[in-house]
């Protein structure tokens, strides 16, 4: 009677083991993790420097503050702000009669000087006058001649002449005022010297440029067409105490059009060629701290994702230029990066 039911109970652990063994196959297969859809970008190389993005002032690149020589009262200006002018055009003048009375005491003192010279020659071969005095009467007339050519000098500056073919960039008296001697009545801009921008670059920009790099200067309040290359021809050899910047010139190939003196500019200057190094897009950047981050990266061919800490070199908008290597060939991820950990199996989707 024992063994029939030895029999019943084995069949029964023999029945419990095939369930079981039929199934562990399917709980494996669905505990294997589904691969993650990504979207990736390839790895580039570049030695493309990173653009340096700056505002500027525009100015004529010879600008003059034009003074009387003299102080006096102001006669007349006969232009104002924008006005065209011709070299050799009187812009403003001085009331004469002060200048005038100047040069005709001046005047009169020579015509005495050399009176007094000839009366002491006399006198001196006369054994009246000695040696002493006629040489002294000679430097008295030196003296004389040389306050009149001051007189007349001031009188031919007592009116402000165009130096060139240009424009009235300011005007800042008005007739009948007081000018003192070099006080700036106009600001004159030549036509000939050009245009050029100034603009203020921080240390780490100026270390980065050269005289002759290229640049492009645009007005944005202008429009699109307003838009002119442009080189850098001057860095200055120290920063500017107050700001910490060192200003930067660049000159402009072609003048903007409707653009004026004292205009704002947008400037992109483009630095010479660095060595080649890795350039991904901002997207593919996770956990960064300072210029410190990872990224994904799937090597080409492979289903899996490695993430690699990188160094952060510059960012030029959407793209950022990293310092070190990355594997050439493979992939960085855009987007699905924040389901991966490292060896995470990817399905790839490419930008």
């Amino acid at each position: 009677m024992k063994r029939p039911t030895f029999f019943r109970a084995f069949a029964a652990l023999a029945l419990i083991a095939a369930a079981w063994g039929g199934c562990a196959k399917p709980a494996q297969e669905q505990s294997a993790p589904k691969p993650s859809v990504v979207r990736v970008s390839p790895v580039e190389y570049t030695s493309e420097a990173v653009p340096i993005r700056v505002a500027g002032i525009l100015s004529r690149r010879a600008e003059a503050e034009l003074s009387f020589k003299v102080g006096g009262v102001i006669q007349e200006i006969a232009v104002r702000a924008g006005d065209p002018v011709k070299k050799g055009d009187i812009l403003a003048r001085l009331r004469p009669d002060e200048i005038e009375a100047q040069v005709v005491q001046a005047r009169s003192a020579l015509e005495k000087a050399r009176r007094d010279l000839d009366r002491v020659r006399r006198l001196q071969e006369n054994n009246v006058a000695t040696l002493e005095n006629a040489q002294d009467a000679a430097t008295a007339v030196e003296v004389a001649a040389a306050g009149l050519r001051v007189a007349e000098f001031n009188r031919d500056h007592a009116v402000i002449v165009a130096p060139a073919d240009g424009h009235v960039l300011r005007r800042t008296a008005e007739p009948d005022e007081l000018a003192a001697p070099g006080r700036a009545i106009l600001t004159f801009g030549s036509e000939d010297e050009g245009w050029l921008v100034r603009a203020g670059l921080s240390e780490r920009d100026a270390s980065r440029i050269r005289v002759g790099d290229r640049a492009l200067v645009e007005d944005e309040e202008l429009g699109s067409g307003a838009k002119a290359e442009a080189s850098v021809r001057h860095i200055a050899e120290a920063a500017d105490p107050s700001t910490r910047t060192t200003e930067v010139e660049l000159a402009l190939e072609a003048p903007l059009p409707s653009a004026r003196s004292g205009y704002v500019m947008a400037v992109v200057i483009h630095p010479g060629e660095v060595p080649a190094r890795p350039v991904v897009p901002a997207s593919a950047l996770i956990e960064g701290t300072d210029r410190k981050a990872s990224v994904f990266v799937v090597d080409q061919g492979a289903a899996k994702a490695r993430r690699i800490a990188v160094e952060i070199g510059e960012i030029d908008r959407e793209r950022v230029f990293l310092r070190g290597d990355l594997p050439r060939g493979a992939s960085v991820v855009t987007a699905g990066a924040e389901y991966l950990v490292d060896g995470s199996p990817v399905e790839v989707v490419r930008d």
